[in-house]
């Protein structure tokens, strides 16, 4: 029987690449082609306001009460002594 040579050389790693290459030249082109390339058109909303000026209400408030402390816990009561 006759042997086969392996390897081959660097054709089939250049191959491989010129495949990447050629697939993503297609999809750049695709890309192109469906207008993803194009500048977009940004919108611009101008709103034109009346200058109003508005006085604040007067409220009067009741003064705030002061401050109280946290109840706290009696100190238990000993224990009655047993004789």
């Amino acid at each position: 029987m006759a042997e086969r040579e392996s390897g081959g050389g660097s054709s089939p790693w250049v191959a491989f690449l010129a495949g990447i290459f050629l697939v993503a030249l297609i999809a750049v082109g695709v890309v192109a082609y469906n207008g993803g390339l194009q500048r977009q058109e940004t919108a611009q909303l101008e709103i034109n306001v009346p200058d109003v000026k508005v006085n604040p209400p007067e409220i009067d408030l009741p003064p705030m009460p002061a401050p109280q402390s946290p109840p706290t816990a009696d100190a238990p009561a000993p224990a009655p002594e047993t004789p």
